[in-house]
């Protein structure tokens, strides 16, 4: 593949953010270390392109990535050292796993998933695949009766209407019932701006059928971290000194009406509410 010294990795698991290699927008480089200095840390992924494919590669936990070659994909999953490498460590990153009196160097193991696409299709799988890589399905067992045990061998109530379900495009960050009696909901967007023809455009949560089950008696949204309330914030618009550019503003979702309970999320949007129940 002929990528053109250009590859992607993810941020924080969100945005995709370009690399080239050798090279800094903001500044003049002057390459002192060829290898070192074109790694970044990855949390979900990293994929490169020669304009007709896209080849992603998804991890299962953090790692360092680069693209030192052109067509090339590397990933630092694990680095053991006997010598300390005048980094600023001071010590050899030689971790160790004693068990009695014999000692080995500690293993690690991951899992990587390797996919490739064509030019504009690798998106909707980096996200939907991260995000079962990210939050599995996770299985709940409890001490049951023998002799009535069939009687919960079929799946009787669900929270959610049983004729509804999520957007493709839009992923539960947090369900979390708090010690107050109210409940803390976060919604997130899985896609960036221009990422997806498809998917990369304004989504919508009903909440209504989200809780089918339950009515929803008061709903206030707040900051990511819930401590504050969204009307109450006050946001500082920060000039740049020497910054002529103007990037357009984000597409974000209207003010929820308490009557329609309708949720609305941009791309890469991630909104917080508390609910009464």
């Amino acid at each position: 593949m002929v990528t053109n010294h250009t590859f992607y990795t993810d941020s924080n698991g969100r945005d995709f953010l370009k690399r080239v290699r050798d090279y800094r927008e903001d500044w003049d480089l002057q390459v002192t270390q060829p290898v070192a200095g074109n790694y970044y840390p990855v949390n979900l992924g990293m994929y490169v392109t020669d304009g007709k494919y896209e080849l992603s590669v998804l991890v299962d936990r953090a790692v360092g990535a680069s693209s030192i070659q052109d067509g090339q994909i590397e990933m630092m999953f694990h680095r053991r050292i006997l010598y300390d490498d005048g980094r600023g460590v001071g010590e050899p990153l030689d971790e160790t796993v004693c068990v009695d009196s014999k000692c080995d160097g500690l293993v690690a193991r991951g899992t990587y998933y390797v996919n490739v696409n064509k030019l504009g299709h690798g998106a909707h799988w980096r996200r939907t695949q991260g995000q079962k890589v990210y939050s599995p399905f996770l299985l709940g067992f409890a001490h049951e009766d023998e002799s009535s045990w069939k009687s919960y061998s079929v799946v009787k109530a669900s929270m959610m209407d049983a004729n509804y379900s999520l957007p493709d495009n839009v992923a539960i960050i947090t369900l979390q019932y708090l010690d107050d009696g109210t409940t803390l909901l976060r919604l997130a967007h899985l896609f960036q701006a221009a990422e997806d023809p498809q998917y990369s455009v304004m989504a919508k949560v009903e909440l209504k059928k989200f809780f089918g089950k339950r009515t929803i008696k008061e709903l206030t949204e707040t900051n990511l971290s819930a401590n504050q309330k969204k009307s109450a914030m006050r946001k500082l618009k920060w000039r740049v000194v020497g910054d002529t550019e103007s990037s357009p503003a984000p597409i974000t979702g209207r003010p929820v009406d308490s009557q329609a309970l309708v949720v609305e999320l941009g791309p890469m949007e991630i909104r917080t509410f508390l609910l009464k129940l």
